[in-house]
């Protein structure tokens, strides 16, 4: 009786193995994640895209349930030189609005800062969730 025990748990463990697979081959490399990044940043400047950078890393600290997705740290690795120091400036002055937009709430009215933050979550998804208007795919909003 031990031995179908044994056989239905290897057959469970290989047909696990097998749907797990497909995920480990397609697992993008980083060459191949810093080539997309290039590619979907082609038409834009590195202050742009150090803008939407940055927006992608203070919505995650802000907006519930917001998450990056893997082409945000592809873009930190694209830009050297004077290019690098834009895009990082950039996405430093956008980042630092967004802590400073969660901080809001020690002011007088925190209703007010309740619906400014929803508000600019909203808008960010818009702009760079998963179908952006500005630059797709950054963000996965909640319950993605």
């Amino acid at each position: 009786m031990s031995a179908p025990k044994r056989s239905t748990g290897l057959i469970v463990s290989c047909v696990a193995a097998a749907l797990a697979w497909p995920s480990f081959a397609a697992a993008p490399s980083e060459t191949e994640a810093k080539d997309a990044a290039r590619s979907a940043v082609a038409q834009m400047t590195p202050h742009d895209v150090g803008s939407r950078y940055g927006q992608a890393l203070g919505v995650i600290e802000i907006c519930p349930g917001a998450q990056t997705t893997v082409k945000v740290p592809a873009l930190n690795t694209i830009y050297t030189g004077a290019d690098l120091q834009t895009f990082q400036a950039q996405a430093s002055r956008i980042f630092n609005a967004w802590i400073k937009l969660k901080q809001c709430g020690t002011f007088d009215d925190p209703n007010e800062c309740r619906v400014v933050v929803e508000e600019s979550c909203a808008a960010a998804l818009i702009e760079i969730g998963p179908t952006g208007t500005v630059f797709p795919g950054l963000l996965e909003g909640p319950g993605r």
